[in-house]
């Protein structure tokens, strides 16, 4: 009887402290009531089935979670990717368009300016129009994620 009340205790060291305190306490005040050796063991194996249920489930949630933070990480790192390479094609872009503005005006600091005018009015519709797409996506990939969580059930 000893070894399994260690047992449970080991396992009971992967829960968080205050569910373990609870079960023990639970227990410990059940052990002194129980009467019969029947129930006694009987006890014990369900209190271990309910700690190796709660520690299943904790690691269950824990690989979830690890899943979706992985999975967000790695959208997060190739968007990044893209979005660097996209502003350096635009600097460039700009640059070339803003010397050829300016021999065409045969002002270069006008291109410039121009140039950089341009950009003023696109950067109000990007500022306008990409943060409720960029919303909308994530909250699709998010329900998306759960819908098929709940049509393959794990375990």
């Amino acid at each position: 009887m000893a070894n399994r009340e260690k047992t449970g205790v080991e396992q009971g060291k992967n829960l968080s402290g205050r569910a373990f305190q609870k079960i023990a306490t639970l227990a410990n005040n059940c052990h002194f009531m129980a009467q019969e050796p029947n129930q006694d063991s009987a006890f014990e194996r369900l209190l271990e089935k309910g700690l190796q249920h709660l520690e299943t489930r904790w690691e269950y949630y824990s690989l979830t979670a690890t899943e979706k933070i992985s999975g967000a990480a790695a959208a997060f790192v190739a968007m990044l990717i893209v979005i660097v390479f996209a502003l350096m094609i635009l600097f460039f872009l700009s640059i070339g368009f803003a010397v050829w503005l300016g021999d065409y005006l045969d002002n270069r600091a006008g291109g410039f300016a121009l140039a950089g005018l341009i950009f003023v009015p696109a950067a109000i519709i990007a500022y306008r129009v990409i943060p409720p797409l960029v919303r909308s996506r994530i909250i699709h990939n998010m329900l998306q994620d759960e819908t098929t969580e709940n049509e393959n059930p794990r375990g």
